[in-house]
């Protein structure tokens, strides 16, 4: 019996040794799950770090948003919605009303587009040359030396040299669409004022170059017009209706008022 109970307890002896170790390895997990706990709660922290910093952003006010436009393209913000980070405005300008996208952030013109036209900017129209004079002899009684037409700033302007009565000269700036002047500047001094010297060359009047034209070929003058005035080789260009229905144009030194050269419909020179 004593043997019998003393193998019995040797029986029972190694399973309590098997519960002793197998603890350690439950014991072990722990230090995991506390490690996978702690990262979950970082990535936790740094997305709720980040996402603030994310929208954080700052966008323009609607009214800066419309000075950002107005900046770029001169007329009048009649309408603006802010949607999803991009400022949708209505801009109505001289020549119709556009659709403008601005980027809230950047202030960048995205995208513009025309919804409507202005009709009265479309048919305006340059005034010719002959209707220019007929609307300065309307605001001056001055003798008209020459009239061109150039580009200042990007846009079509008549410029009007004149011969005052105290023989100075004045330069002026007409719009052409409606003949108004727009600004007025001296050439030279008046002959009668002995204290200053004017070394700038006396241009032909229109009528005396066409003169020298009709003196060579004999006709009826079409159209004068001036040019090269800003290169310091200025000329006339003389067009004359002859009898026979040709066509010359004839090119007179605007200063000197030598004929330079004689050019016929049919482009042959004389």
């Amino acid at each position: 019996m004593c043997e019998r109970g003393g193998q019995m307890e040797n029986s029972q002896k190694p399973p309590e040794m098997k519960r002793e170790q197998q603890q350690p390895k439950g014991s072990s997990r722990r230090p995991l799950w506390w490690g996978a706990g702690i990262v979950t709660v970082l990535l936790v922290v740094i997305v709720g770090w980040w996402q603030p910093w994310q929208s954080s952003r700052v966008m323009l006010s609607a009214d800066a948003a419309a000075q950002a436009v107005l900046e770029q393209y001169p007329g009048e913000i009649v309408n603006s919605t802010l949607k999803d980070g991009t400022y949708i405005m209505q801009l109505r300008s001289e020549t119709g009303l556009y659709d403008v996208q601005l980027d809230a952030e950047t202030a960048t013109v995205n995208a513009i587009k025309r919804l409507e036209s202005n009709p009265q900017a479309e048919e305006k129209t340059l005034l010719s040359r002959e209707q220019i004079k007929t609307e300065l002899r309307k605001q001056t009684n001055e003798q008209l030396v020459s009239l061109e037409l150039v580009e200042q700033q990007g846009n079509p302007v008549y410029l009007a040299v004149l011969k005052m009565k105290d023989n100075r000269r004045e330069q002026w700036t007409v719009d052409p669409y409606n003949g108004e002047k727009q600004s007025s500047q001296t050439l030279d001094a008046p002959a009668s004022e002995p204290a200053e010297e004017d070394d700038t060359p006396q241009f032909l009047s229109e009528k005396e170059a066409e003169q020298k034209a009709l003196a060579r070929v004999p006709g009826e003058v079409d159209d004068t017009e001036l040019r090269g005035t800003n290169s310091g080789n200025p000329y006339y260009l003389v067009e004359i209706d002859l009898e026979d229905g040709r066509e010359a144009i004839v090119q007179v030194n605007a200063i000197s008022g030598a004929i330079r050269s004689v050019t016929w419909d049919e482009d042959e020179e004389d």
